[in-house]
């Protein structure tokens, strides 16, 4: 079974995000912030695991939607996307 490249890329930006991940769990605070409020403070905090877990499954499922013919462009964008949030959440949550 050939891949397309779509598919490819989408599979490497997932596999990112998941090293981001991981590296995430060993580096990052239990409790994680995932908005920056108006005063420019971070806030609603979320468990370690499932914040570090959004990004990898925002990928996967845009991974799946490459292997479709309709909706191949929207899973890519959705794949690439998900390693910037992933460096987001670190960078947002990095011990200062």
């Amino acid at each position: 079974m050939k891949l397309a490249k779509t598919t490819w890329i989408a599979l490497a930006a997932t596999a990112l995000a998941l090293i981001l991940g991981i590296a995430g769990y060993f580096l990052l605070p239990d409790s994680l912030a995932m908005q920056i409020g108006a005063s420019g403070q971070l806030q609603n905090y979320m468990p370690k695991v499932p914040a570090l877990l959004l990004p990898v499954a925002v990928g996967a499922v845009g991974t799946v939607l490459t292997r479709s013919g309709e909706k191949k462009t929207a899973g890519l964008i959705l794949a690439v996307i998900s390693p910037v949030l992933a460096a987001i959440t670190f960078v947002m949550n990095w011990p200062k």
